[in-house]
């Protein structure tokens, strides 16, 4: 398949080449032998030669996007991948053998530590991601957050009920932490009633004008990053998370001395991230496509210079920029039912933190994960529980 670009410009960048690419009109099938008008943003996911208008040169390249403008709202951008790659807009993936992690933990940690900080550097200091001190006194109990809009109210209410019946009995001086990211006067005056917790309304204003966009869930790294530079130590809940138990000494000393602990989702890290959110960090598709999705629904951080530099950092980075976690139209790519080859869809929070988790613990990734002993996931599950307190 010949792309005819009436316009191509190769720029490097740190992170890997990338094409700049103008005037994108036309591509010729060689399966149908005619030209075809090259529709907005469909994106090739499969090796085809990139040609220049006087034939002279060609690439392997992948994942070619268009868009009438990228991300940032300028001239399109596309990267190149590297040549070992290759995949298919279809069921089946094809990578190379040779597409996979490598490195040490050192050196993979780097690689994290390098990805761009794009728009948050004004926001780093305050959020206490750019420290070059790290003598923490943290807590060996965690601060318990959650947040939720008038949509999750009643959800949230059956979590309030849980947290009190179940996890208070155990540890009668947790902190609970609520934030309030879009309730009623009505609903917030029941929060602060009844919920025996910090009420706290998420500062949209303090931030970048997509934060306000909730369902592209950049106030989740926020919320809990501002968190952890106050306490030290995060259990973050969704409104959906059930405790089965109070017991949970055990969980909290394996993340202390892990740093972290999450749980997993739905398979292919690189089906349910936009292209985009790994070009922006130059990462490569196939390193991530049998990777299990991490959820951002239940998961506890312990502030530690590791966790700092290499978790919270380039995933409160992300989220603060536009073009990176969210952008524009973003929020229609939730949805991964039937999913079909790499990017089919984008899950926000999640698709970041699996990328930094998996980069990291890919060789260990079992020794972060919450035993399912601990909790569920009820999704949908609600309760009228302020009702019956009042």
């Amino acid at each position: 398949m010949h792309v005819h670009v009436a316009t191509i410009l190769l720029v490097i960048f740190p992170y890997g080449s990338y094409i700049i690419l103008q005037d994108m009109t036309t591509f010729v099938s060689p399966e149908k032998k005619s030209e075809t008008s090259f529709p907005e943003n469909y994106t090739f996911t499969t090796m085809f030669n990139l040609s220049f208008e006087n034939g002279e040169d060609e690439f392997s390249a992948a994942m070619i996007r268009h868009r009438e403008k990228n991300r940032h709202g300028k001239m399109n951008t596309y990267r190149v991948s590297d040549s070992y790659s290759k995949f298919q807009v279809n069921d089946s993936l094809s990578c190379w053998e040779d597409s996979k992690f490598k490195g040490t933990f050192e050196a993979n940690c780097n690689v994290v530590k390098k990805y761009p900080i794009g728009d948050s550097g004004p926001y780093l200091q305050e959020l206490g991601l750019a420290r070059d001190f790290f003598d923490f006194s943290n807590p060996r109990i965690p601060v318990i957050v959650t947040a939720a809009s008038s949509n999750h109210f009643l959800e949230v209410q059956a979590l309030m009920q849980n947290v009190h019946s179940v996890v208070f009995p155990k540890y009668k001086n947790v902190k609970f932490i609520f934030y309030d990211i879009g309730l009623s006067v009505n609903e917030t005056e029941m929060v602060k009633k009844h919920c025996r917790c910090e009420y706290r309304l998420f500062p949209f204003d303090k931030y970048p004008e997509h934060l306000k966009i909730l369902k592209g869930y950049t106030f989740k790294p926020l919320i809990a990053q501002i968190v952890l530079n106050e306490y030290g130590f995060v259990m973050w809940t969704d409104a959906s998370v059930r405790f089965r138990t109070g017991e949970l000494d055990s969980l909290f000393q394996m993340a202390m001395k892990d740093g972290v602990k999450i749980i997993t989702g739905g398979l292919g890290v690189g089906y349910r991230t936009d292209p985009g959110t790994l070009r922006f960090l130059g990462e490569d598709p196939c390193l991530f496509a049998d990777k299990n999705e991490i959820q951002a629904t239940f998961f506890l951080i312990y502030r530690t210079r590791f966790t700092i530099e290499t978790i919270m950092r380039p995933w409160v980075s992300c989220a603060l920029t536009s073009g990176c976690m969210y952008f524009p139209g973003s929020q229609e790519r939730i949805s991964c039912v039937n999913q079909k080859g790499l990017g089919f869809c984008h899950r926000f929070d999640q698709s970041i933190m699996s990328i930094i988790l998996w980069r990291l613990y890919h060789a260990d990734f079992g020794r972060i994960l919450i035993p399912g002993t601990f909790f569920d996931v009820q999704r949908d599950h609600t309760a009228r529980y302020f009702e019956s307190l009042e």
